[in-house]
């Protein structure tokens, strides 16, 4: 919703003065600011305010639809009813339930609950919602359905806007932990109206006091006072909503989006169905000395959206057991024209949880490391069979004598006796990273191997989910990732210079356009001649350069870059602050791997308990539809039969070109490098992930 400027002008000249600062005044003595005859109301907290009545409506709109910013118990909102600003309110409000309203077409459930104010004391309801609350473990807490409702009045000094929460319970006993046990929750924003009558030539103009917002609760029939608790509650709701309004006025901007590619519903249903189902058991057998709750939590998000991702991706209908597949596909995925899961190898598996997760939900597929994990030989004897230890040295780092087929490794797991014998003996030997064409890759956090997966992907046909963590080049090297690849810095470059060019040839012909139409214009006469400019020669025929500029480094060119002043230490200029991280550079230079090679490079921030948490998808155009959410003309079976070895030959070849150039030297000299690293790698003790 836009707000007014007149009205933010004045709130953002308040900011310096009145109402900056939360400072919270308890009411509960004081009379309260809603009455009514049958339901006791109190007025637990107020306090000033900066903000407007347009960013009060968007704060409250957004805590609605997130509550969980006010509490960590819930997971999300679902709206099931919603008036819009502009419908009429007398049959959305609740007020009628019978045949004539607006919502006769929802379940009695459904319905929005009266608010008991409409047309009351001058209040009148301009909106309502019917929401469920979500909470994140529903075996401790039900969800709660409740109503929200808009209400607005005003007089000649000022203007009252309430959002008043309505859960559809009638006692204490029965609300859930997560709510406040009221019948009712009252956000209430005053502000003042601009004075009409204009001041005084010699009158002083007086300045408008701030706004001011307060919480009200009505109680249940049994409760005669308000709680310690409820006061706690009331505190850090006020205080949210302060802080959010004060963001908001500043001009706060949300940086992260989540939820671009998996809708928010979809992915925590199903993470919290994996919750219940591995949560505990995984938690309480876990034998590393890092905190299981991260990784455990974290590979169960991971499982999540993966499994969701894939539904979208795959006809997973013919996959898996106790209906934990087919669950994927009606939560609102189709089959028709998808091709069936293809498998998975998630290299670089580190503990093995996530490979376990999806092998006990029916996702066929294995993983490998460098090391062994102690968290191995805790998991069932499935799972442990598609655990192995791997060092991956991509076949284009081999040499000759070392590619013929009896040297190398299964691209399969083993499946019979003979080939697990082998397995064990091979157990520390290498692997090529070729793969049954179309098997899906999957990199969480595997370090050395985070920049390779799009190169493995492409050599193998295949999607793939990246995970970035630690920086490291294609020789396994830590480096500070740069944003784009070579190429794509070459081509930007190339675009510049053709862009300057092409602005200078305009410039110099606009000036010539000039000069032509100065050389026949007419004569003037003797008065209309304007007189000579006037030019000041400076007293110093050489001047310093300003003291927020400095001149290039001798033997570079470009551009004067600005200085920030200094003050005993270099102060950070606007253009050194908006410099990306090294995480966010990593993950861009990812990304633009993953389109040098002719995938669309899609990035999601996972809703995972880690602050690496950007994850990377990579799929081949083809296999895009029309939402760009997987399926479509993509047809995985087709590349599987028609992946010939002509066209693995012609991918290793692009791979090679792309490893030099990125590194500037020769893929013998890079893959020898590899190989001392991954070996040293394989020597090292297991961590926990």
């Amino acid at each position: 919703m836009a707000v007014e400027t007149s009205q933010t002008n004045d709130a953002v000249k308040q900011t310096d003065t009145a109402g900056t600062k939360f400072t919270p005044t308890n009411l509960t003595a004081s009379p309260p600011l809603i009455q009514r005859p049958n339901e006791t109301w109190t007025t637990v907290l107020s306090s000033p305010c900066p903000f407007p009545p347009e960013i009060f409506h968007t704060i409250m709109q957004n805590l609605i639809k997130n509550p969980n910013i006010t509490s960590s118990h819930l997971f999300r909102a679902d709206i099931y009813y919603d008036s819009g600003a502009t419908q009429p309110p007398s049959f959305d409000a609740g007020e009628q339930n019978d045949d004539k309203s607006f919502t006769r077409h929802l379940q009695p459930q459904y319905r929005p609950h009266s608010s008991g104010l409409n047309g009351v004391d001058g209040y009148e309801v301009t909106r309502t919602l019917v929401r469920e609350l979500i909470p994140r473990n529903p075996l401790l807490d039900p969800p709660l359905l409740q109503t929200c409702h808009y209400l607005q009045k005003s007089d000649k000094h000022r203007e009252w806007n309430t959002v008043l929460y309505v859960p559809h319970i009638d006692s204490g006993e029965s609300m859930p932990f997560y709510h406040p046990a009221v019948a009712k929750v009252a956000f209430t924003h005053t502000w003042p109206l601009p004075s009409t009558p204009p001041k005084g030539k010699g009158e002083e103009e007086d300045s408008e006091p701030a706004g001011s917002i307060s919480i009200s609760y009505s109680l249940f029939k049994e409760d005669t006072q308000v709680s310690t608790k409820l006061e706690r509650t009331a505190l850090r709701l006020l205080q949210t909503l302060h802080k959010h309004g004060k963001g908001q006025l500043a001009g706060y901007e949300k940086r992260v989006h989540l939820d671009q590619v998996i809708p928010q519903k979809r992915y925590q249903d199903r993470y919290t169905k994996l919750k219940a189902r591995f949560g505990r058991q995984l938690s309480e057998q876990w034998v590393e000395v890092t905190d299981p709750g991260k990784h455990v939590f974290e590979d169960l998000g991971i499982a999540a959206f993966l499994i969701e991702l894939w539904g979208d991706m795959f006809d997973i209908s013919e996959q898996g057991k106790d209906g934990e597949v087919g669950g994927a596909t009606a939560s609102g995925s189709k089959t028709e024209g998808k091709s069936p899961f293809p498998g998975f190898v998630d290299i670089g598996c580190g503990n093995g949880l996530l490979v376990h997760i999806l092998l006990a939900s029916g996702y066929k597929g294995w993983g490998f490391d460098a090391r062994r994990r102690k968290t191995w030989s805790t998991l069932p004897a499935t799972t442990q069979a598609a655990l192995h230890q791997r060092l991956l040295v991509p076949e284009i780092f081999l040499p000759e004598t070392s590619k013929d087929q009896e040297n190398k490794p299964p691209l399969e797991p083993p499946q019979n006796e003979k080939e697990e014998e082998e397995s064990q003996q091979q157990e520390k030997s290498w692997h090529t990273g070729l793969f049954t064409p179309g098997t899906f890759i999957i990199s969480n956090h595997a370090d050395e191997l985070t920049a390779w997966t799009p190169l493995l992907a492409y050599l193998n046909q295949a999607p793939f989910l990246a995970i970035p963590c630690c920086s490291h080049d294609l020789s396994g090297a830590r480096f500070r990732a740069p944003p784009t690849t070579k190429r794509a810095r070459t081509q930007q470059k190339q675009h510049q210079n053709q862009s300057q060019q092409h602005q200078h040839q305009q410039n110099q012909n606009q000036n010539h356009s000039q000069n032509q139409d100065q050389n026949q214009a007419p004569p003037h006469l003797p008065q209309q001649h304007p007189p000579p400019p006037t030019t000041k020669t400076p007293s110093n025929p050489s001047p310093s350069p300003s003291p927020t500029t400095t001149k290039a480094p001798h033997g570079t060119h470009g551009p004067h870059v600005p200085q920030s002043p200094e003050t005993g230490s270099l102060l950070r200029t606007t253009q050194q602050k908006s410099q990306p991280s090294a995480y966010a550079t990593l993950c861009s230079y990812i990304s633009s791997l993953t389109s040098e090679l002719g995938y669309e490079a899609q990035r999601e921030v996972l809703r995972i308990p880690s602050t690496r948490n950007v994850g990377v998808i990579g799929r081949e155009r083809g296999c895009l539809g029309a939402s760009g959410v997987g399926g479509g003309e993509g047809n995985r079976e087709g590349i599987r039969e028609g992946f010939r070895e002509e066209e693995r030959e012609e991918r290793k070849r692009v791979i090679l070109e792309l490893v030099e150039r990125e590194m500037g030297r020769s893929v013998e000299e890079v893959g020898g490098k590899w190989i001392e690293r991954v070996q040293m790698l394989g020597r090292k003790p297991g961590c926990g992930h």
